[in-house]
């Protein structure tokens, strides 16, 4: 269905092919890149409102993908090339010489004649990095209310991008964990929340004084069988942060996420694997207060004590920052820009 779509979109007036760039991350020599090639109109609407979000969300679901396009990439002086897979999406692990740490720009562009190069950029992690954090998206960094349903609907479908409301204190508490490894410490952002939103989502963080990061998300939405859902939560983030540890194996972590989904339970199957590498795992409280998963989460830092590992359930980036600055892993700076993050929010 999408691909009859796109055939026919990208030759009509107001459509085009193009490339959706994703940040890529690399070590000295080895970068992994990823892309999606897609057919979009050339100009969205700007309709505010709850019609202009609801119309934004859903175009974000039903994107028209473009598989079987050719795709180059210039990323460290050398150009590789690759094809687009059946929805669309471009996955890279390329060689390169040695990068000095930091951010890089990269330009990915269509063999299509009259195709116009995108920009994209990667970031290199530096071999001096003693830390890494890890965090998640919704009702992490961002309210979203997943575990009420209508309320997760409203906030995805309806609210607009631009009234959309991070969790006190958080952007501080990153800003600080990556200024205590001397600003060298890489973040990742990763989430169930589909590709579709990416763009949304970078601009959120952003927007908000979040570090910049990248985003490892997933692929779900409507398609030929209906909804898709590749992989359960807590396997899609387990799997994806055991990539990150064995990409960068000299950094030890720290995992933010919330109880409202299966972080808890995604982190601790981390832990048990790479339990002498995981510094501090903090899930945040939901609203609604559930003693159910509450007990859970407790009974998962209770395995993982034995282990060496501490999972904390936390009510606000307070209670997680001041565990970080017992450990070191904040100072005292940072840990009052929390508390008065948190104090001055008007929730």
């Amino acid at each position: 269905m999408e691909r009859r779509a796109g055939r026919f979109l990208r030759d009509r007036p107001g459509w085009h092919l193009t490339v959706t760039p994703y940040a890529g991350h690399a070590s000295e020599t080895r970068a992994h890149l990823g892309a999606r090639v897609v057919v979009r109109r050339r100009e969205r609407s700007e309709r505010g409102g709850r019609r202009g979000a609801l119309l934004a969300s859903l175009g974000r679901y039903l994107s028209v993908e473009a598989a079987g396009e050719q795709v180059r990439v210039d990323v460290a002086g050398q150009q590789v090339s690759t094809v687009s897979g059946p929805e669309g999406y471009v996955e890279l692990a390329v060689e390169v010489p040695t990068l000095q740490a930091g951010w890089h720009q990269l330009r990915y562009e269509l063999a299509e004649p009259g195709s116009a190069p995108v920009e994209g950029r990667m970031l290199v992690v530096d071999p001096m990095a003693r830390l890494g954090v890890v965090s998640d998206i919704d009702d992490t960094v961002i309210q979203t209310g997943l575990t009420r349903l209508w309320e997760a609907v409203r906030m995805t479908l309806l609210v607009p991008e631009s009234e959309r409301v991070p969790l006190a204190g958080g952007a501080e508490l990153y800003r600080g964990l990556v200024c205590r490894d001397g600003g060298r410490a890489p973040l990742f952002y990763v989430s169930t929340g589909a590709w579709n939103f990416y763009d949304m989502t970078a601009r959120f963080l952003e927007r908000h004084g979040f570090p910049p990061g990248p985003l490892l998300m997933t692929d779900w939405g409507l398609g030929d069988a209906g909804w898709r859902f590749h992989e359960d939560a807590a396997t899609f983030k387990s799997r994806m942060i055991g990539k990150l540890l064995d990409e960068y194996p000299w950094l030890s972590w720290v995992l933010v996420g919330d109880a409202g989904q299966a972080d808890a339970q995604a982190y601790a199957a981390v832990a048990r694997a790479y339990p002498d590498r995981i510094q501090a795992i903090y899930i945040r409280a939901v609203p609604p207060y559930s003693t159910v998963r509450a007990t859970g989460v407790q009974q998962l830092a209770d395995e993982l004590a034995g282990l060496g590992v501490p999972m904390l359930l936390v009510r606000d980036s307070v209670e997680a920052a001041e565990h970080a600055h017992r450990l070191g892993l904040l100072d005292d700076e940072h840990l009052a820009a929390v508390r008065t993050a948190v104090a001055h929010d008007p929730a």
